[in-house]
């Protein structure tokens, strides 16, 4: 589930361009000696990329903005930003390089809410902190997922008060894990446009409500906008930035503070090799983050080449397994050919990377003519994503294998799946050797019957033997969504410098941000991602307006 935005260009609300032009025209090509931009020219960092070389400070300016507050980034912590400091009496200007607001996913991610309330939802919080740390290799800063746990319900209940006034309909998701190893908490929102309303959206509507209640409060849009440059004063405080317009550079002042909100680097390659590389192979190709390659990691290089500091390497990637078929539960993985390689019954980052080491890097989910019991008998036990539907809270798992039920023939028009009577001509769909596919399905078959996986350890619940024909086998492959590392920052959301010390006046949101997640992203509290973006966005928003 995507969102659509909206085709405005070169949008500017709340003042006309020439006015703003007019504003700065005192200050249009000006710059003080004691001023620099992107930082020390020519000055290459440790990494010894091109990326991370400042280059030479921009002084050919074209007109010049005064606001309070710039938000680089129209994403969904970009929005959420510019709405909270607009509502809370905030001067807000938002640049975009995209030519409107962006938005994607089918939900958002949530501790508490009045929703969850409503239907007695309690999220374990001592069990969801640890999985999260435990996840993340305790290389995450503590601090930001406790602030994120405390702030989430207010946050979450102000977005959610806003869709409802723009028409929306809103569930909590029952598609979570209930396994006591990979344990997942419920509190999955997803907030989806009317049929007959005004919003474009195609999927969660948060990004396109909190643009339009932006708007509403008097934030400022420039899209078709691109920040190339910060500016530092002569205390080292982060002044503004320097965005490139059709007809020429302008200068941005922002009195109260910067705020990085540019989103991943997943849309360059070369970033993504060096920085997640564990994505560059299979994960990156099949990115399925929209706007497709419009996220470059410009605010993190624009970040460190003012002094900010990138948290330890690799960053870490969300990879879910959807590149092909969105379905796959827990049934025997075998790889292109035809051999088992991994317990099945893990999460899905776990999933994604067992198979990115695979042979062309995916992988094939086989199943017999049982499956939808099997599923149904498994699901109090384990689910989450790609194993579950995306049901409400409170429904009856029956409502998994029904929905599955009719998306299986479209994977097989796709050429992503396949049917047959037997083994020999499953093997054929998927190019293996049937030998060795019957083989493969014939050891896992006895090992079912025993009850014990002695080869990869899956619980004796999730060993469903593939006996009775039909037999299934659905394409599974890892696809990048994002890279959820950043600048690292403190938990009032300020870039931090190599010694750990507050750059004034330069802040960063959502996937520019860094330290909230590490090594891998934790699914245990699904939909995290925009949950923070949200949160923090409304933090940060709230704090810069009345500072």
């Amino acid at each position: 589930m995507f969102e659509k935005g909206m085709t405005r260009r070169n949008f500017l609300t709340g003042a006309a361009l020439a006015g703003v032009a007019a504003a700065g025209a005192g200050l249009a090509g000006c710059s003080t000696s004691a001023e620099t931009n992107a930082g020390t020219a020519g000055e290459a960092m440790k990494g010894g990329n091109a990326w991370e070389t400042a280059p030479e400070p921009i002084t050919d300016i074209a007109s010049t903005v005064e606001t309070d507050i710039l938000v680089i980034g129209a994403g969904l912590s970009g929005c959420a930003c510019a709405c909270a400091a607009a509502e809370n009496g905030g001067k807000v200007t938002v640049v975009e390089k995209t030519s409107t607001w962006n938005g994607r996913g089918g939900g958002f991610g949530a501790i508490k809410s009045r929703y969850m309330d409503d239907q007695g939802i309690v999220v374990d919080k001592v069990n969801a902190k640890q999985h999260w740390i435990a996840q993340c290799a305790s290389r995450a800063n503590e601090d930001l997922i406790s602030k994120f746990f405390a702030d989430s319900e207010e946050a979450s209940n102000w977005l959610l008060d806003k869709v409802e006034k723009h028409g929306c309909a809103v569930i909590v998701g029952a598609f979570y894990s209930h396994d006591d190893v990979y344990a997942e908490q419920p509190g999955y929102h997803m907030a989806m446009a009317p049929k007959d309303g005004d919003l474009t959206s195609t999927g969660f509507v948060g990004a396109e409500v909190l643009y339009l209640d932006a708007v509403a409060a008097g934030a400022e849009f420039v899209f078709d906008s691109p920040a190339v440059q910060l500016i530092k004063d002569e205390s080292g405080k982060v002044a503004g930035c320097i965005c490139q317009a059709a007809d020429g550079n302008v200068r941005y002042n922002a009195s109260k503070g910067v705020v990085l909100a540019t989103g991943d680097i997943g849309g360059d390659a070369d970033m993504v090799k060096a920085y997640a590389p564990i994505a560059a192979e299979y994960g990156q190709p099949r990115s399925q983050y929209t706007p497709v390659g419009a996220n470059t990691g410009d605010g993190h290089k624009m970040g460190m080449w003012v002094g900010a500091k990138l948290q330890d390497l690799p960053l870490p990637t969300m990879m879910h397994p959807q590149a092909f078929c969105w379905f796959h539960g827990p049934f025997l993985f075998v790889n292109d050919d035809g051999k088992r390689f991994m317990c099945e019954d893990t999460w899905v980052q776990g999933k994604s990377l067992a198979i990115n080491r695979q042979p062309n890097g995916e992988a094939w989910s086989v199943f017999d003519a049982n499956w939808k019991t099997d599923l149904v008998n498994g699901l109090p036990y384990g689910g989450g994503m790609f194993w579950d539907s995306f049901r409400p809270y409170g429904s009856d798992v029956s409502a998994a294998p029904e929905y599955f039920e009719t998306q299986i023939p479209n994977y097989i028009k796709l050429g992503n799946a396949f049917q047959a009577d037997t083994l020999d001509e499953l093997a054929k769909g998927i190019g293996c050797d049937a030998a060795t596919l019957k083989a493969t399905v014939d050891r896992y078959n006895g090992m079912c019957e025993a009850g014990e996986d002695t080869d990869y350890y899956k619980k004796p619940v999730f060993l469903t033997p593939v006996k009775e024909g039909p037999f299934y086998a659905l394409k599974v492959g890892p696809a990048l969504l994002t890279v959820t590392g950043g600048l690292k920052v403190d938990v009032d959301f300020k870039c931090l410098d190599e010694n750990g010390m507050a750059i004034e006046g330069l802040y960063a949101l959502g996937n520019c941000m860094g330290d909230v997640t590490a090594v891998d992203y934790p699914i245990n509290v699904a939909g995290n991602s925009h949950g923070r973006c949200i949160t923090f966005g409304y933090d940060l928003g709230k704090a810069l307006a009345k500072a």
